[in-house]
């Protein structure tokens, strides 16, 4: 079996922003923060299988794609979404402090 490299960069990049998003959501709605909290014991852990299922289901949806491209874009790409979604998070977290 063959890995797929641009169905991994594309999954990495949709629970990058999985991740930003469920980290924003927690601090705002009690009741998603619970719901993690009881289906893993603790928040982090819960978005982490949740971001493991979405890893796994994205790559399964997009591992019958096309390799053609630069990969390099395609790092770039998920690299660029680590910065971008770093820099919400924290946006997100000053706005939230300073408020």
């Amino acid at each position: 079996m063959r890995l797929n490299s641009k169905a991994f960069i594309w999954s990495t990049v949709v629970v990058i922003w999985l991740i930003v998003a469920m980290t924003i959501v927690v601090e705002i709605s009690a009741p998603f923060k619970a719901f993690l909290v009881q289906f893993a014991g603790h928040h982090w852990i819960g978005k982490s299988i949740i971001s493991a299922a979405a890893f796994v289901a994205t790559y399964l949806l997009f591992r019958k794609s096309d390799e053609s491209g630069d990969l390099l874009k395609g790092v770039f790409l998920a690299v660029g979404s680590v910065i971008l979604g770093g820099c919400v998070i924290f946006s997100f977290f000053l706005w939230h402090f300073v408020t």
